[in-house]
């Protein structure tokens, strides 16, 4: 048996990493812009509702508490998926550490947190942040449920709360139901399963439940269109394509590093080789853990691809599962193999150094075109080359907007509603101007849902209106909308560094005349 554990001293250095890396995030969430998605779920809590169309209505429970407290700010948006992240990271430690041992608890952790995939997400709030915490929490209650120590818990105590965090976990997104195969999987395939045939296993689905009661009940109201769009539209549609399915695998090996991504297809491979439906004994019974509450998700989102539109991360909180027993490997080879070890460690440092320098480094200032003229002078930069200036702009262009806006109900004695024509950019403006904002475009989301649902848009017929679009989607609200003019105007932002301005962005204020209706519903 390999040495498992720290001296005082590495502990010391961890956790003082540790900290830095905290202090790095909580700058970053200071002060750097929402990105669109954060602005979306922000707008929700302008409007609190049972249900949303693309997600359950934990990630605007939660946001519209902190906003209440700390008002709408970076931090008032951020703080819930920030606690929720570090919780995650306690979390992992924790489960990781009593399946497997103190050094790959540590190395999971930092994996976690300065991965390209789960690292990015420590820094901006998404539903995502309250779902892994939900999963992860599910995860760790089911093992001390079925922990062969002494310190397993009674199948009261663990149906019950693991009733109480599915509940929020599915609340937080649907997807957190593909666990639920996973306890399964595991309780049949070990002599554990007399626990199905007591009450206790029906009485965490019964609380559970109850407990997403307000997604049926809005969906129920609204026609049901989040069921619709998270169980037929995302996973059909599109025509059988292997090409599809590469793109998707070198995106899981960009995500998580081609060494991590590879050794959860060991993991996997041989966790399956050695699953049987006898033992319960170490130390299968770690493999067998691990296997049976990853599966449901590797076989539901690996091969979607091949049929369907995908997203990279939809499989990540499997993945997570996975991340554990893949340190534990490379601790083991840490021990038996250290030439492996280290080269697989130097693998994972080589992506995962300039993937966080590519990601995180152009926040510190626009310093990219500087470098793209200084490379090739004769190159006219495109700002939308730097990614980091979608986080950027949205607050003057909100400034701009009310301006506009006092100006023309002062010259014309009405005031424009504000709008725009994608969900993203009726997001932002909303956040930019902390004025109710409504989308005009057809493709369906909560907006349009809501909207269509209650006709609010009929309220505006005969007014006018400040249309903004971005150059990231331009287009032109005549096309979405039937007015009697549209006159556009275009307003650019900027950024600094050492006093040289770059362009940022490049919006589209629209000033449109007498709404008429949408052209298509």
């Amino acid at each position: 048996m390999f040495n498992s554990l720290l001296t005082n001293a590495q502990r010391k250095k961890l956790i003082f990493f540790l900290l830095l890396t905290l202090l790095i995030r909580t700058l970053f969430s200071s002060f750097v812009g929402l990105i669109d998605d954060e602005a979306y779920h922000w707008s929700w809590t302008k409007e609190l509702m049972l249900s949303y169309y693309d997600h359950p209505g934990m990630i605007a429970w939660l946001e519209s508490l902190s906003t209440s407290v700390l008002g709408d700010t970076f931090w008032g948006v951020r703080l819930p998926s920030f606690l929720c992240y570090w919780g995650t990271v306690g979390l992992l430690w924790k489960l990781t550490f009593e399946l497997f041992n103190e050094k790959s608890a540590w190395l999971a952790i930092f994996l976690f947190l300065w991965s390209p995939f789960y690292g990015f997400g420590g820094y901006v709030a998404s539903p995502e942040a309250p779902f892994i915490f939900c999963w992860l929490a599910a995860t760790w209650v089911f093992w001390q449920g079925v922990r062969p120590d002494s310190k397993q818990w009674t199948a009261a105590k663990t149906w019950i709360v693991l009733g109480f965090i599915m509940g929020l976990g599915l609340n937080s997104k649907l997807i957190m139901a593909l666990i639920a195969p996973g306890f399964g999987i595991y309780l049949l395939s070990t002599p554990q399963r007399k626990v199905l045939l007591t009450r206790w296993p029906y009485y965490g689905i019964l609380i559970a439940t109850i407990l997403c009661l307000p997604i049926f009940i809005w969906n129920i109201e609204f026609q049901w269109p989040g069921f619709y769009y998270q169980f037929y539209d995302r996973h059909t549609g599109r025509e059988f394509s292997f090409n599809r399915w590469l793109v998707w695998l070198g995106a899981q090996f960009l995500f998580y590093t081609p060494v991590i991504f590879s050794l959860f297809l060991v993991i996997l491979l041989k966790g399956l080789k050695k699953f049987n439906f006898k033992s319960l004994s170490a130390p299968h019974i770690q493999s067998k853990f691990i296997i049976s509450l990853s599966i449901p998700s590797i076989l539901m989102f690996y091969p979607q691809p091949l049929w369907a539109d995908y997203k990279p991360h939809w499989s990540g909180a499997a993945h997570l599962i996975l991340l554990m027993a893949a340190c534990s490997q490379l601790v083991e080879w840490w021990e038996e193999k250290p030439k492996l070890a280290k080269s697989l460690l130097a693998g994972i440092l080589a992506f995962y150094i300039p993937l966080n320098l590519m990601t995180y480094g152009p926040f510190l200032g626009p310093w990219l075109p500087q470098v793209a003229r200084s490379l090739k002078p004769n190159v006219k930069w495109n700002s939308q080359w730097d990614l980091s200036n979608e986080f950027f702009g949205w607050q003057e262009l909100g400034d701009k907007l009310l301006e506009m806006q006092k100006n023309y109900h002062r010259d014309q004695g009405l005031k424009p509603f504000l709008a725009a024509l994608r969900y993203e950019t009726t997001a932002q403006t909303y956040w930019g101007t902390l004025q109710k904002t409504f989308m005009l475009s057809s493709p369906r989301s909560h907006y349009t849902v809501v909207q269509k649902q209650r006709q609010i848009l009929k309220g505006f017929t005969g007014q006018p209106a400040l249309v903004v679009t971005t150059e990231k989607y331009p287009s032109d609200p005549r096309d979405y909308a039937k007015w009697d003019s549209c006159e556009p105007l275009e307003f650019k932002t900027y950024r600094s560094l050492f006093k040289q301005r770059e362009l940022a962005r490049t919006f589209t204020i629209w000033t449109c005349q007498n709404f008429q209706g949408l052209v298509k519903e």
